[in-house]
């Protein structure tokens, strides 16, 4: 295993010879990459930004992103990565929110910023050149070191505060799975405004392994990276594997890990990945925890259906009732995490006194762990629904109609009733669109595997559902979509 140096933050202790980034365009040592890297570092410095200021980032995942990442490290500055899928309101909402005055921008995206407090600077053409920039030695692992905002179970995203504490304790714990060799290489699978896909960066760097980057992220150029530089590790969402698998498409020959995170996953689509040759470790983790906390190994899959596995150390996972104390096997309850990777906090700290308490992580997420320690989600505490006096859980009910031949997703969410508090609904996309499955047929299959309480008394047909770019379902716009509905 490769052993990690933490200023490797700053290119110190790499193999300069060894292969860094490598893209369609672009093929750089780790030399290379940081003599760019110091160019870029003394431009940005040019441009006046301080140390301690919070700059934005709006880029598609490339090279340049990379290198302006590290640049501002080596200028004390802290980036802040923005969704480019985002609306222009949205995108200077959070740029208010992380009080950035700057932003770096892909020149495609140079619209979507109006507002003339923010002072717009292009990525430039960076190349390997002399500079007299002395790259940054000292490392203080409490300074922040990114900014991420959350991809949104909740309607309103918040900014989390990583340090290189964080990040550098993530990627050790990490490699308790991941076990790192010097002919290992990371694609770039995942959005690097999202912490999943920062984090295939810090891992690579840190570990002084290439950056593969492919084109694009959609399937097709998935594809072509994993044939033409035979990635080791790969990281997907539930939406990008299924994707990879309808198209025909299979894992590389030495891939030895696909990591599977993002949320909720269907039990039968880890049973078909394994069936199709994909090495898939199913993972559990969010932003607040740097990455993922929790792992389920390949051949664990089997025996621990459902499961997202247990505690990577030197994780710590417990399940606590609405006091706090500490819930036996099997018992169900809050999720709390210990880790040495937890967040430094969010940017309103009102909002951090209420999920960090006592050294664990109050994750919203609920769920139980079973007598060897695997952990099994139930979702989330904001997404149960009450009706009548029941508390209803909606993953389970949206696993029983995927189960349905003709129904292909299922999101299932409360809306507001008078008579019941709130009564149980359900989105639904058809396996094809020229099937004619009636309301009542539905209802009739759910009868005989739920009881009357759980099922939907609303049940709405949908030609897609509502995601964030990595595959969460938003609700809460369902909710707001047929909100004044009747029964």
């Amino acid at each position: 295993m490769l052993n990690i140096a933490k200023n490797n933050f700053f290119l110190s202790n790499q193999n300069p010879s060894a292969k860094a980034i490598v893209s369609s365009s672009l093929n750089l040592t780790y030399l290379e990459l940081k003599e760019r890297v110091l160019v870029a570092a003394e431009f940005l410095k040019n441009q006046n930004i301080s140390s301690g200021e919070r700059v934005g980032i709006l880029s598609q995942n490339n090279s340049d992103f990379v290198i302006n990442v590290l640049a501002l490290w080596q200028i004390y500055a802290v980036p802040v990565p923005i969704n480019i899928r985002l609306t222009n309101f949205e995108i200077e909402e959070q740029l208010t929110l992380a009080n950035c005055s700057t932003i770096l921008i892909q020149k495609e995206f140079f619209g979507k910023i109006k507002s003339s407090n923010i002072k717009k600077i292009f990525f430039v053409e960076v190349k390997t050149e002399s500079t007299k920039f002395s790259a940054r030695e000292e490392l203080n692992l409490n300074d922040p070191a990114v900014i991420i905002f959350t991809s949104g179970s909740t309607s309103k995203s918040k900014g989390i505060i990583l340090s290189f504490e964080c990040l550098y304790n993530s990627a050790v714990n990490g490699n308790h799975l991941l076990r790192y060799t010097i002919s290992d290489r990371w694609l770039a699978s995942l959005p690097f405004y999202h912490v999943g896909g920062f984090a295939i960066i810090t891992r690579a760097i840190l570990f002084g392994i290439p950056l593969l980057i492919p084109d694009s992220l959609s399937a097709q150029d998935l594809a072509q990276a994993l044939n033409k530089w035979q990635p080791t590790f790969i990281s997907l969402v539930s939406t990008q594997l299924k994707k990879l698998i309808d198209e025909g498409i299979a894992p590389n020959s030495e891939l030895k890990n696909c990591l599977l995170g993002g949320g909720f996953t269907d039990h039968k689509l880890l049973t078909k990945a394994n069936d199709n040759g994909w090495p898939v470790n199913m993972v559990y983790g969010s932003s607040e925890t740097s990455s993922f906390v929790t792992a389920l190994l390949k051949d664990e899959i089997i025996f621990k259906p459902n499961s997202v596995g247990r505690a990577v150390p030197t994780n710590k996972i417990q399940i606590c009732d609405n006091s706090g104390n500490e819930l036996k096997p099997f018992e169900i309850g809050e999720i709390i995490v210990q880790s040495n990777a937890l967040m430094a906090g969010y940017l309103d700290k009102s909002e951090t006194e209420k999920v960090l308490k006592n050294g664990f992580y109050f994750t919203d997420d609920i769920g139980y762990l079973d007598e060897e320690g695997y952990l099994f989600l139930e979702g989330r505490i904001n997404h149960l629904i009450s009706s009548g006096g029941e508390n209803i859980n909606p993953i389970e009910i949206e696993e029983i109609l995927v189960r349905h031949p003709s129904i292909q997703e299922a999101a299932v969410y409360p809306l507001k009733d008078d008579l019941w508090g709130e009564i149980v609904a359900a989105s639904i996309v058809l396996s094809n669109e020229s099937i004619n499955l009636s309301l009542d047929e539905i209802k009739i299959f759910l009868k005989e595997k739920l009881p009357e309480f759980k099922i939907p008394k609303k049940i709405f047909v949908e030609e897609k559902l509502p995601k964030t770019d990595l595959g969460k379902v938003q609700k809460e716009k369902l909710i707001e979509r047929y909100k004044f509905t009747s029964l």
